[in-house]
């Protein structure tokens, strides 16, 4: 009789644990789909006159600093900071929740960005 008493409690620990996995599969999901959307306004616009063009710090790492830094074009800037803020935060929210870790590594910054074959690249 006893161990009838643990079955639905067995069972109902099993679905708590599948449901916490999916919210942090979908969280996943979420991220990337932003990261895609990020990365496609970055590259929506020719890289022809380095000037015109700016970068940010983008993601969180779990201990601190960002992932990796991004180009972006003035012309989209206010949209483009507005993804990668609603990004940044939602991967800090993510590795809190999660307790993540990371390597820890400081990313330094790019100095400029110029232009090769239509693209920002960074100048360090």
């Amino acid at each position: 009789m006893k161990t009838l008493i643990w079955i639905p409690v067995v069972f109902l620990m099993s679905f708590s644990c599948m449901d916490s996995e999916d919210v942090n599969n979908s969280d996943l999901g979420q991220l990337e789909l932003l990261e895609k959307e990020i990365i496609a306004l970055s590259e929506s616009v020719p890289c022809t006159n380095s000037t015109e063009w700016k970068f940010t710090p983008m993601g969180s790492k779990s201990c601190g600093g960002p992932l990796r830094y991004i180009a972006f074009h003035q012309s989209v800037e206010k949209r483009f900071l507005e993804l990668v803020d609603q990004y940044t935060f939602q991967q800090q929210e993510y590795n809190r929740r999660n307790n993540a870790i990371s390597d820890c590594m400081l990313v330094g910054a790019p100095r400029a960005v110029t232009c090769e074959g239509g693209k920002p690249i960074f100048v360090y």
